[in-house]
């Protein structure tokens, strides 16, 4: 659970990082403007949300992505083969941190845990 509330921290720290440096790029882009006209501030504010976009995408597509070096379909298929609680216990030890954080996975390994506790 601490795992998750510092990549939670983390996570907003960066959006904040993101919205000031996004929010002083736009004004040094429409430094050229009249700062005091109704219209730059609107284009000040049309360029910053363009950057939040951008980065949101190359949050999405390059920094979410680090650690995830694993196909959840895998994990579940190998939680899926076991044959006893015992091979189950092996498997988990076996996954990775990031694996073993991962709802949809844990969920599985869940179910496979009580099959073998009714047995």
């Amino acid at each position: 659970m601490d795992e998750k509330i510092l990549k939670d921290a983390q996570y907003r720290k960066g959006l904040s990082i993101a919205f000031f440096n996004a929010t002083n790029a736009a004004i040094e882009m429409c430094k050229g403007l009249n700062i005091h006209e109704e219209a730059t501030k609107k284009k000040i504010i049309e360029v910053r949300n363009w950057l939040l976009e951008e980065h949101k995408n190359y949050y999405a597509s390059v920094i979410a992505q680090v650690g995830g070096n694993y196909d959840p379909k895998e994990s579940i298929k190998k939680l899926q083969a076991v044959k006893s609680k015992e091979e189950l216990h092996t498997i988990w030890l076996m996954f990775s941190a990031d694996e073993r954080q991962d709802n949809e996975i844990a969920k599985v390994a869940q179910e496979m845990k009580q099959k073998y506790e009714k047995a």
